[in-house]
């Protein structure tokens, strides 16, 4: 790994950037791929990100916020998704006026595919360590994720 020309006063974060950098690099490419391959826009992976994170199903509004772009921005790309059966709108119980969002089975393989790439680059990122590099960073994780 090469030394970024971006610095902080952080060590940890320029080092963390480094990795960043690297992980990214042995991903990319294939991500792209399956982004192409759904027809997917990194703008809708992230809303399909977004969507999947949220233990209860949002609203369009309350993605817009989170991903701090415009209601009509949100609403244009949820739209998009819920024609290509990624997403599928619910009436609010609570509020026949809110439509609230969640991933089809469709949404949540198309995630399972980039995930798989993902994992794929991080196995090749690990293999690359030494057996006590390995340890260390798993014991670091643990301790960093509770596991």
């Amino acid at each position: 790994m090469q030394a970024s020309p971006v610095t902080t006063a952080d060590p940890l974060a320029e080092r963390l950037l480094l990795v960043w950098k690297e992980l990214t690099s042995l991903a990319v490419t294939d991500v792209v791929e399956v982004l192409e391959d759904l027809d997917l826009t990194l703008g809708q992976l992230k809303l399909l990100e977004v969507i999947a994170a949220d233990d209860e199903r949002p609203s369009v509004k309350a993605l817009s916020e989170h991903l701090g772009c415009s209601l009509a921005s949100s609403s244009r790309a949820a739209d998009a998704l819920v024609r290509r059966g990624l997403l599928e709108r619910h009436e609010d119980e609570h509020d026949r006026r809110v439509k609230r969002l969640a991933l089809t089975p469709a949404g949540e393989a198309a995630l399972l595919r980039i995930d798989t790439v993902r994992l794929t680059a991080l196995e090749r990122f690990a293999t690359r360590l030494s057996a006590g590099q390995r340890a260390r960073l798993r014991e670091a994780l643990d301790d960093i994720t509770g596991g």
